[in-house]
């Protein structure tokens, strides 16, 4: 008898799981028996502008008699009257085939889609504006359709017509025509469910495919961006199978305007006659953005190959709204704000360049184009889809690059190629970048982005990009808001535009660099140089050095007297306004004091580590980190300021006396790594003594 039970029981427990998961199957938010056969339209309400997270309410709309015509219609709970968005999802009914066109009126933004493809849309309030602008074929029966609402402030409005091409009377579709879910087949199971979505854009996959051949590309049925991860080894949504034809680039898109957070969609694009050339279409709507990238504030990037017919001189052109970057083999080509902007010549090898281009969108209309020519010529020429492939092979051995060497900073840029460029950094050679050796737990005591193990043999800077904020300080008007981007830069010798890190916006930026400097072979006075747009300020050892911080654009100089081969703590602070943005520092040895000549500060003599001021085999940094040493901000502990602008201070008390001495002595004949080797020349003896006796007392 237990038996039986147990039996029956657990036939009962397996009769309920995949009842309960066939419930709601395509994740809508309502189960499929309140949508089967179900008239009206699905409605997902979001408590946001951006149709993102999950829906605050879930409910069947356009469920009596009238049609499609709301306006500030009763908002289920837990929705705000304002700023928020809505989802319809379902199937519309034509009762003949012919040309159609639909007229929408809505309050405020709005999109369109039938059978997954978008028909209409716009960025704001508009009234009976008529979609598509050319009638499109449509068949008698039954068709998938979306359509979204963003609300900003004040009036909510939807309303939906259609007519024939043969008529001229437009009328609102009735609510009879809408279908809550659609099941073709009235086999009780949803179509998006039966068939497979799984792009998620509530039509079956087979359909999306019809519409779009090319999303499929090797015909297997799946779409690209839905391919088991075994036949996509970069992820960029392209099967390898079909990265060697067909064109394009890889593009990825970023539900965000400075590319943070997850890669939300993936696709190829730039594969027409045209290439990368996504504008404002003549409705007047934005409509090349994938779905589930909001209207605004997003940004993307498209990565891949450029192919090059013939070495020689090429100018390029590039169009954005809004800030728009155009990258080849890691050199910055062009960069634009909301405009056009045309550069070159570059001479580019004929073969196969590694392209980036960049977009972010903040408001109002979306537009980015790059075009070439041949050096010379007078007519601009778009770059065809045909020149582009979207993965790099630079070894040529058939595979792709960053499946071979990983893209371990998911920059989307091959680690192998970021490497023989220069643009990375692996101090300890193994082929893994430092930056992901430190995400991967690698000891970074000063958070530099630099293992510890071998920070001391980095050469350049440290640069941290921040947003500039103001402040009512008069003396200091400029300070570092959210920080946006690190990394390190060989040197500051930025004389042009557009070297920033992804992430930085074009103005309205902070960078402070921090580390060490190394005097070159003489003892002296040096003398330094800042070139910036705008204010810049350079601190060694806590001495500012230059202090143009309040200033615009400009040439500033200063001085200091460094000791040869001695290493000295360095800060470098620069801020951008509006307009360009360079920042170039420059030193001259005192040998040249009476007229100085300036060249960039080499990266040989910088050091992205700050010295060991107070001599206990730890970073000063790192002390800092630890909170062993106070930090006095992005510069050198408050108790080693007297030692390295004091040289004979060994013990860097602030005071030369006798236990300074006896460290002397203790040192006399060193003639390696000697700290009393004062003078600089290699050994430590009576001319050191010498230079001690001679600041014998409180240090300066």
């Amino acid at each position: 008898m237990l038996r039986t039970c147990l039996a029956v029981l657990c036939v009962a427990l397996f009769a309920l799981v995949p009842t309960a998961i066939a419930q709601d199957c395509n994740g809508d938010g309502l189960p499929e028996s309140q949508q089967i056969g179900v008239q009206g339209l699905t409605a997902q309400y979001f408590a946001n502008r951006t149709w993102s997270g999950p829906p605050a309410a879930v409910q069947i709309d356009l469920t009596g008699s009238g049609g499609f015509d709301l306006f500030n219609w009763p908002l289920p709970a837990g929705v705000p009257q304002d700023l928020f968005s809505v989802r319809w999802t379902g199937s519309i009914n034509f009762s003949t085939t012919g040309l159609f066109q639909f007229r929408v009126s809505s309050d405020d933004g709005y999109r369109l889609y039938l059978d997954g493809v978008l028909i209409g849309a716009s960025e704001g309030n508009i009234g009976n504006q008529v979609v598509p602008a050319v009638p499109i074929n449509v068949t008698a029966g039954v068709h998938y359709l979306r359509l979204e609402l963003r609300e900003d402030f004040g009036e909510q409005r939807m309303r939906l017509e259609r007519k024939q091409s043969t008529s001229t009377t437009w009328n609102v579709i009735s609510n009879s025509n809408f279908l809550a879910g659609a099941d073709r087949d009235a086999n009780g199971t949803l179509d998006v469910c039966q068939f497979g979505d799984c792009n998620a854009n509530f039509v079956p996959d087979s359909v999306d495919i019809a519409n779009a051949p090319s999303i499929d590309c090797n015909g297997n049925g799946t779409l690209d961006t839905c391919e088991d991860p075994s036949n996509d080894c970069d992820g960029n949504g392209i099967p390898e199978s079909c990265e060697t034809t067909g064109g394009g680039l890889a593009g990825f898109y970023f539900a965000t305007p400075d590319f943070t957070g997850p890669v939300s969609v993936r696709r190829r694009d730039a594969m027409g006659p045209l290439g990368l050339d996504f504008n404002v279409t003549q409705e007047g709507f934005n409509d090349w953005q994938p779905a589930g990238i909001p209207t605004d504030n997003f940004s993307a990037r498209w990565v891949g190959s450029l192919i090059v017919p013939a070495s020689g001189q090429y100018d390029f052109e590039l169009r954005s709204d809004d800030v728009g970057e155009l990258v080849i083999d890691g050199a910055p080509i062009v960069a634009t704000n909301n405009s056009t902007e045309e550069r070159g010549p570059f001479f580019l090898s004929a073969g196969q360049h590694f392209i980036t281009v960049s977009f972010r969108e903040f408001g109002g209309d979306q537009r980015v184009r790059v075009r070439w020519r041949v050096s010379g010529q007078s007519s601009w020429q778009p770059i065809p889809g045909s020149a582009f492939i979207p993965r790099y092979d630079g070894n040529a051995d058939g595979l792709n690059d960053a499946c071979e060497s990983g893209d371990c900073n998911g920059n989307q840029m091959p680690d192998g190629l970021e490497l023989s460029l220069g643009l990375v950094n692996d101090c300890d050679g193994d082929g893994t970048l430092d930056a992901c050796e430190v995400a991967s737990g690698a000891p970074d005591c000063n958070d530099n982005l630099v293992p510890d193990a071998c920070e001391a043999s980095v050469s350049g800077l440290f640069g941290r990009y921040f947003v500039r904020l103001g402040s009512s300080n008069p003396a200091n008007p400029y300070q570092p808001g959210q920080l946006l981007a690190a990394r390190r830069d060989s040197n500051v010798a930025f004389s042009n535009s557009f070297w920033m890190p992804a992430g930085v916006p074009y103005d309205e930026f902070i960078v402070v660099w921090t580390g060490s400097i190394t005097a070159g072979p003489e003892s002296g006075v040096w003398s330094f140089r800042t070139d910036s747009d705008d204010g810049a300020r350079l601190t060694i050892d806590g001495t500012t050095v230059i202090d143009g911080w309040l200033g615009d654009s400009g040439i500033r100089t200063g001085s200091i007297t460094l000791q040869a081969g001695v290493t000295y703590d360095l800060k470098l602070e620069y801020h951008d306004g509006i307009g360009g943005q360079y920042c170039v520092l420059g030193w001259s040895p005192p040998s040249a004091s009476g007229a100085p000549v300036f060249t960039a500060v080499p990266s040989t003599a910088l050091r992205v580590a700050t010295p060991d001021c107070n001599a206990n085999g730890i970073l000063d940094d790192c002390d800092i980190a630890s909170g062993s040493l106070p930090d006095p901000g992005f510069g050198i502990p408050v108790p080693c300021t007297a030692g390295p602008a004091c040289p004979a201070d060994l013990n860097s008390d602030g005071v030369i006396d006798g236990a300074d001495l006896g460290s002397l002595l203790t040192q006399w004949g060193c003639a390696s790594s000697c700290s009393a080797d004062l003078d600089a020349s290699g050994t430590v003896d009576g001319a050191d003594l010498g230079v001690m006796l001679t600041s014998w007392g409180s240090c300066p």
